[in-house]
């Protein structure tokens, strides 16, 4: 910048144009600038202008444009035009995906409800109001991340190798992903808080009379009902068969169809809950398309009735058994379509309800028949186990705390034969073990504690959790090699218990600082029991021989509790460049491919885990390809910047070795960097699978080249 050349006749030799007087100034009156002025000679006063109070005339400046500078502008133009090509290539994927047929539980094009297909027009039976106004969401929310990673991949790629190479077409099926994951979270709500749900009445012009609903014939009801009665009982009804056998279920059902009285809201969750699941696994195993058709039909308008009945729920209803029953079946329905915060504000209010009947308490239950006893314990047993393995998968602290109950921790007698009380009990000491994984290592209160608090705890889980498995192991050891069709039911889920029991101990382990040679991050034992965890996985995918136990087990193993193991993999694939890890991220990957078509849920899973392991794949080859100060290096350190804001990146190796005098500042402050690292990554898990809550059908992971 310099100051602008005089003007001409602006020399020496030119006047030098007179300011207003200063008493014109002062009068607010205007000047004819002569000496003295016409105004002064009037009012025949002293005419002076000594520009007394005035800002001095500043001189002007212009632009000198340097090469720096039209180096700048190339650049911002090179963007523009990079941005304005990659929105043409957008248009049409946008309008593919806007035109598809309707999803598995709802049409892209349609305000998302939480469990069914609905109309734009049917309001009154949506559970959360998509037209509020958000929460707010700051730097470290999940639209922050993926517009990050959408500006990163933009600009990084142009003029690399990679794109050199002919590689393109995966860097551009990248960003449109992620620019699809941001375009939805701007626009589409997801159920993530407490104020995203409806109130009953609210936005509602009028509310909806139960019985006025359609219901599946009643013949093909009665026809279902008896093959139950004298069959096997059907996996998907495993939750219900916990508080009521067919006969009640069947006396249930009847109430509802024939109105022999008032059909209250939790009746009839009680029996759309079970026809949902009946008529699901009736699909599974439909002999015609026709008939599989007719299953699905009926599924999805139990779905629908289902959604209307908990949007109409009054959140002042009284605390009864029967009420109890339906929030936590209804809760059991929304972990089955990838809905944890739809149950885990259900379950909520079962758990307050569990303890305004002193269910919690033994005393309570003193004068109760054994039989009145067992229900009640199951029930309230059922609501724990859904509290704390929400609690886990959400990062919230539980309700029912283990302080306040006095109710033994073992499971009733259950209606069902040996071993399913002992798998039961297994369950909910295992429960109990999550809880205190989220209390003791990952709560705000326990990253306040030191390292050595968080060593000594997780030693503690780690036993207890060990004990579990090793019980869970001797059942399994007694039922692997059954014949009998029901003893290979809990041969199944025995082996599912051992994946949960490893993922939940990799969790563990997570909490512990590194002392390995292997991860500057992971422990050696969390990377161990991670990498046992996948292996396990695929040995219990291959036993899973009937879809229904496949469509179970991927619901309440991998999606329900953190699958934490993939994380862990996936993380330590962007740390070391392993190739045995990445082979173990896609061999996941293919295990889920086989039954993406037996669920939306698992369709979800797929699609986000795809992502992820083909961002791993990129980023391996990226750093393979990176010469040191050359073009790839850019990509490498903003890649490590996002993967640093969601905690996917290990703690810096400098501060990984830093050391102040031997005076112990530098552990402190080491151990500092590892606590935050460790908040940010489990904070980065709950983003990367709160995804499963949105409506994925704008990600094409498919279209990613290998």
């Amino acid at each position: 910048m310099e100051p602008e050349a005089p003007e001409a006749g602006g020399g020496p030799g030119s006047p030098i144009p007179r300011r207003a007087c200063d008493q014109c100034r002062l009068r607010k009156i205007r000047c004819d600038k002569e000496s003295p002025c016409s105004n002064c000679r009037s009012a025949k006063r002293s005419c002076s202008s000594t520009g007394a109070g005035q800002k001095p005339k500043e001189p002007k400046q212009r632009v000198l444009i340097s090469s720096q500078y039209e180096r700048k502008i190339d650049m911002i133009e090179e963007r523009l035009g990079g941005i304005e090509t990659l929105l043409r290539n957008l248009s049409p994927i946008s309008a593919s995906t806007s035109s598809n047929a309707e999803s598995f539980t709802r049409q892209p094009s349609d305000k998302t409800t939480p469990l069914s297909v609905n109309s734009r027009d049917d309001t009154s039976s949506t559970v959360f109001d998509p037209e509020e106004a958000g929460d707010f969401e700051g730097n470290s929310s999940l639209a922050a991340h993926t517009v990050f990673a959408s500006e990163f991949l933009e600009h990084a790629v142009q003029g690399t190798p990679l794109q050199q190479q002919g590689s393109s077409p995966k860097i551009d099926a990248a960003l449109s992903s992620l620019r699809q994951i941001a375009h939805m979270h701007e626009t589409r709500r997801t159920v993530s808080s407490f104020h995203e749900f409806r109130l009953p009445g609210l936005k509602q012009p009028s509310k909806t009379n139960l019985r006025d609903l359609p219901l599946p014939p009643m013949a093909l009801v009665a026809e279902k009902l008896r093959e139950m009665r004298h069959g096997p009982a059907p996996m998907m009804l495993a939750v219900l068969y916990c508080f009521i056998d067919i006969e009640r279920f069947t006396d249930q059902c009847r109430r509802v169809y024939f109105n022999t009285d008032d059909i209250t809201d939790a009746r009839f969750i009680l029996v759309i809950s079970g026809l949902a699941y009946m008529f699901l696994e009736a699909g599974l195993g439909a002999k015609n398309p026709e008939e599989k058709a007719q299953y699905d039909t009926y599924y999805n308008m139990c779905q629908k009735n289902l959604e209307i009945a908990l949007s109409q729920l009054n959140l002042l209803m009284p605390a009864t058994l029967e009420n109890i029953e339906a929030l936590v079946t209804a809760a059991s329905f929304s972990i089955d379509l990838s809905r944890p915060s739809l149950a885990w504000l259900l379950n909520s209010h079962a758990s307050h309800m569990c303890r305004t009947l002193g269910l919690h308490q033994i005393h309570t239950m003193k004068d109760d028949s054994p039989q009145k006893k067992a229900d009640k314990s199951l029930l309230f047993w059922c609501a724990y186990m859904l509290d704390k393995g929400l609690s886990l998968r959400l990062g919230r602290a539980s309700i029912l705390q283990d302080y306040d109950i006095s109710l033994p921790h073992i499971a009733p007698e259950a209606k069902v034969a040996y071993p399913a009380t002992e798998v039961m009990t297994l369950w909910i000491k295992h429960a109990q073990i999550q809880g205190r994984i989220y209390e003791r290592l990952y709560s705000p209160g326990a990253l306040r504690q030191a390292d050595s608090y968080r060593v000594e705890q997780v030693g503690m889980l780690a036993a207890e959790q060990k004990h579990l498995m090793a019980q869970s192991m001797e059942l399994f050891a007694e039922f692997e090699n059954s014949a009998e069709a029901e003893g290979r039911m809990f041969a199944l889920m025995l082996k599912s218990d051992e994946v949960s029991y490893l993922s939940s101990l990799a969790l563990t382990y997570r909490a512990m600082p590194p002392a390995g040679t292997r991860s500057r991050t992971f422990s050696d034992e969390c990377i161990d029991a991670a990498r046992a965890a996948m292996s396990c996985h695929q040995e219990a995918m291959a036993m899973m021989d009937d879809q229904s136990l496949k469509i179970m087990y991927i619901h309440w193993t991998i999606l329900y509790a953190p699958f934490i193991p993939f994380i862990v993999i996936f993380c330590l694939v962007i740390e070391t460049s392993s190739a045995d890890d990445l082979q173990r991220l896609a061999d996941f990957v293919q295990s889920l491919e086989a039954a993406v078509d037996l669920s939306h849920s698992i369709c979800k899973l797929h699609q986000l885990c795809q992502v992820l392991y083909n961002v791993a794949q990129l980023y391996i080859e990226a750093k393979a390809q990176q010469p040191v100060d050359q073009d790839m290096v850019p990509v490498g350190n903003e890649f490590n910047m996002y993967l640093s804001q969601l905690g996917f990146m290990p703690v810096d190796e400098s501060m990984a070795n830093f050391d102040v005098g031997g005076d112990g500042m530098g552990d402190q402050a080491r151990s500092m960097a590892q606590t935050t690292q460790l908040g940010d990554w489990f904070s980065g898990n709950n983003y990367v699978m709160g995804l499963l809550e949105e409506d994925l059908s704008g990600i094409n992971p498919s279209g990613w080249t290998s």
